[in-house]
């Protein structure tokens, strides 16, 4: 196919034949800087087939794996790139068969599944990355990319099926009269005011993130729930807080008011 090297390479020293395929790699990125995809994956793919012979039933030296996992990663990236996310994905796989918690070949499958539409097998990726590495920005980003385009989709699904039960969406309606439409509207408006400030909604968020990747990277993982839920439990959590903290300001007033009704009775007594 145009990408097997030459016998007399395969017969060469382990030392020659990692220097070899690490200049394949260096040719590789500069390919691919420049845009050159189809040069930048023919120069992985040489390397690739290069260290194979090194690594055996994965009984290479762990320079020779961790090179080999270097080129597959950034061949599954080339291949997305080239919108062939199958291959992408495959890539990616025989990465984590030489090391099944290389965040980045998780990253890059879960990328690849993610664009095939398998958001499951993607989400498990994404979990025992963040197990390895619970800071990992890109997969952190590319996690909560998935939950807020879930959560799109959820909202979109339920606009269709209120539709779906409207005759004309008008007056017809056997959801919403237009009075009902003018009321949900106000109340919209009300929710978006009660955000209070940006700085502190975006402070709250940052805490919703943390926790989501602490749930994800428990032993077993815990499904986060959306901002939407989180923030209203935490609201709810602080309004049971202050109706707690009135009723008992509420009995200790009592409690003082009674015993200064028993005091009066003592001293007319």
């Amino acid at each position: 196919d145009g990408d097997a090297t030459p016998s007399s390479e395969e017969d060469d020293a382990p030392d020659d034949i990692l220097l070899r395929a690490m200049t394949h790699k260096e040719d590789g990125n500069t390919h691919f800087k420049s845009s050159d995809f189809s040069s930048a994956a023919r120069s992985y793919r040489k390397g690739t087939n290069l260290l194979k012979k090194l690594n055996e039933a994965n009984s290479g030296e762990d320079q020779v794996k961790q090179l080999l996992i270097t080129l597959q990663t950034n061949l599954s990236m080339v291949c997305f790139k080239q919108k062939k996310h199958r291959m992408s994905r495959d890539v990616a796989s025989r990465a984590l068969d030489i090391d099944d918690k290389n965040v980045k070949a998780l990253y890059r499958r879960a990328v690849a599944s993610r664009a095939m539409g398998d958001v499951d097998a993607a989400k498990s990726d994404l979990r025992s990355a963040l197990k390895v590495e619970p800071n990992n920005v890109s997969v952190k980003k590319e996690w909560l990319g998935i939950k807020k385009k879930l959560e799109e989709q959820k909202k979109l699904e339920k606009a269709r099926l209120s539709r779906a039960f409207s005759s004309k969406g008008g007056k017809g309606s056997l959801l919403y009269s237009d009075k009902e439409e003018e009321e949900e509207r106000k109340k919209e408006e009300k929710v978006e005011k009660k955000k209070l400030e940006a700085q502190k909604k975006e402070k709250r968020k940052k805490e919703w993130e943390d926790e989501c990747v602490r749930k994800m990277a428990s032993d077993p993982p815990k499904e986060p729930i959306s901002f939407d839920d989180w923030d209203k439990a935490r609201k709810k959590k602080e309004d049971d807080e202050e109706k707690a903290r009135k009723k008992a300001k509420k009995e200790e007033e009592d409690k003082k008011r009674e015993e200064r009704r028993k005091a009066k009775k003592r001293i007319k007594n």
